[in-house]
């Protein structure tokens, strides 16, 4: 007879007792698996209803489309003023420009000179006409005054444009609370438009115009709200062509420092009889 020939495989389970050995391909990717963890799925939210909106009555709606009709014509208006001034403004600034000299043209401006008498020692006894120290300037004179002078007349002249729109509204304000006109008394000028004022917006002396000096220096002084407006275009203009301290070199040549002195040269020599570089902190003050 003929002996049957097994399998390896019936070969294994003589030889394992029967038992039937795991294949390969179940140790293909481990014995164990893992058990999944079951998600919990979040309850559902319940939806808020939406509350119908309520529905504007006509005679409403009709005010609320005039207010906005109102409102887009108030705008469309105000931009195209806004740009149609700062367009005439620029260009006014501009010619302005045009027409400023040089500093140094515009530190002395007395319109007649002085005379100074001295004795046969030298030393001054009397003063005829104005009195101009000679030309100093921001970085000349002492630092105490050059303070004193921005504490006391513009505590932001290093840090606006030559105009001030606060320092005008604090102005009109302590005009109107003083029962005064708006522009009377107070002007809230900066040091800019202060010197634009004594530069008589570039106007000079002309004896056929005026009756005499007195009368040129009065219409310089005018305090119109149109004056104010040209005094305004004029600082910018200014403040475009000159530095800060160049500005201010002109306002101290150019005050009224009082006794018949023009200018902080002046005032140091008839008040203190010494240069306005050596004046202290009291003497500034």
């Amino acid at each position: 007879k003929k002996k049957k020939q097994w399998g390896p495989g019936r070969a294994n389970m003589s030889k394992s007792g029967g038992k039937k050995t795991p294949l390969v391909a179940e140790n293909r990717y481990g014995a164990k698996k893992t058990k999944r963890k079951p998600v919990k799925r979040k309850p559902a939210t319940k939806r808020k209803r939406r509350t119908p909106a309520r529905k504007r009555g006509p005679i409403v709606g009709f005010f609320l489309k005039i207010l906005r009709w109102c409102f887009r014509l108030i705008w469309k208006v105000t931009w195209r003023v806004t740009a149609v001034v700062a367009l005439v403004v620029g260009l006014a600034v501009g010619y302005i420009y045009t027409t400023l000299p040089d500093v140094t043209e515009l530190l002395d401006g007395r319109a007649r000179g002085s005379v100074t008498l001295l004795d046969y020692e030298g030393e001054v006894f009397a003063w005829r006409g104005d009195q101009f120290g000679g030309e100093v300037t921001a970085q000349t004179v002492s630092k105490h005054l050059k303070n004193a002078v921005v504490a006391t007349e513009d505590k932001r002249f290093y840090r606006h444009v030559g105009i001030s729109p606060r320092g005008v509204a604090s102005a009109v304000r302590i005009n109107l609370s003083e029962g005064r006109g708006p522009l009377s008394g107070h002007g809230g000028s900066t040091i800019t438009q202060q010197t634009a004022k004594l530069l008589c917006l570039g106007v000079e002396y002309d004896k056929d115009q005026w009756k005499d000096e007195a009368a040129y220096v009065n219409d310089c002084r005018r305090g119109s709200m149109s004056r104010k407006i040209k005094e305004a275009v004029y600082a910018l203009a200014m403040e475009a062509k000159y530095t800060k301290d160049q500005i201010l070199s002109i306002y101290l040549n150019r005050a009224y420092m009082g006794g018949g002195a023009y200018g902080a040269e002046a005032a140091a020599q008839r008040f203190f009889g010494k240069s306005s570089a050596q004046v202290n902190p009291a003497e500034a003050a």
